[in-house]
């Protein structure tokens, strides 16, 4: 066919199928591996701060995955806050170690004022020494704590179903706490540090006479160990704070309405401890630093 007429003309184009290192397939497998390494080492470090009770409950879960765990736990494998099995809609995040949760490394513990400062540890030493002279020794006492935290030392009375300290749906106290916190308070005043006294309940509902519930009989009694402490020769002026939680911080969290959780916690607060906690309550409760110019009447709010 001669050039220029109005033939058809075709053109065959040769295609060359490109692949091997020039391809972009090594990206995809660099990033399923990098993908995976990631995994990996959240699990290591899952596992390596996991308490004994998360572990138990990891391996109940992959036993049975669609309900409780044959370990007795939640089915979830990792409680991040609460059991969700159970009610847990009020819970307070202090940083406060419990028995099911892990230590989370907080300002106080890059201060260099957490669970390793000397000051926490001094007092920790007189405690076990004044206690063990005084026949007050853990073996002895299944419901007695001491443990350090990020504000000081801290020592917790656990409640028992046998010997409980408290009667029921009140703040009057048995012999035996009463006994014990006496016993203690020559303790405490080896040193000078200031208390924190906090009460907790679990979370079973209760409703007693005058319209109380937990959060009046966590105060109350906090209040009330506050009183046998001062009976005992503690100076008031010692007291920094009295707290009723009620049932929003559990030691138990996979049992809210464990009898451990009704519980007396007395925290030897450390020095920094205490003016952070001053500083505080300053700011959040004290006199404002700039009055308000809105002119606010009873009639514009009601």
């Amino acid at each position: 066919m001669a050039l220029g007429s109005n033939g058809l003309v075709i053109r065959r184009v040769k295609k060359i199928k490109k692949g091997g290192h020039h391809g972009g397939a090594w990206k995809i497998a660099l990033a399923d591996f990098a993908l995976a390494m990631m995994a990996f080492f959240l699990v290591l470090w899952l596992l390596s701060v996991a308490s004994p009770e998360e572990l138990a409950s990891i391996e109940g879960y992959f036993h049975d995955p669609m309900g409780p765990s044959t370990a007795g736990f939640s089915a979830n494998p990792i409680d991040l806050g609460g059991s969700p099995a159970k009610s847990a809609e009020k819970k307070l995040d202090l940083q406060l170690p419990e028995p099911g949760s892990t230590d989370v490394s907080s300002r106080d513990l890059r201060a260099g004022n957490g669970p390793d400062s000397a000051e926490s540890n001094s007092i920790n030493d007189m405690l076990q020494k004044e206690m063990g002279r005084m026949n007050i020794l853990l073996s002895k006492q299944q419901n007695l704590r001491i443990e350090i935290t990020p504000l000081g030392v801290r020592i917790t009375l656990l409640d028992n179903p046998d010997k409980p300290m408290f009667e029921r749906g009140s703040a009057r106290m048995m012999p035996d706490i009463e006994n014990t916190l006496l016993s203690m308070s020559p303790i405490f005043n080896k040193v000078t540090n200031p208390i924190v006294i906090t009460g907790h309940t679990d979370s079973s509902k209760f409703s007693g006479s005058g319209r109380l519930d937990n959060w009046d009989l966590s105060a109350l009694r906090a209040n009330a160990a506050r009183r046998i402490l001062e009976e005992g020769g503690v100076e008031d002026k010692r007291i920094a704070q009295v707290i009723g939680l009620s049932d929003t911080i559990p030691y138990n969290r996979f049992e809210t309405d464990s009898a451990e959780n009704r519980r007396i916690s007395i925290t030897l607060l450390t020095d920094a401890a205490y003016k952070k906690l001053l500083d505080q309550n300053r700011r959040n409760f004290g006199s404002s630093v700039q009055q308000s110019d809105l002119k606010i009447s009873p009639e514009t709010v009601f």
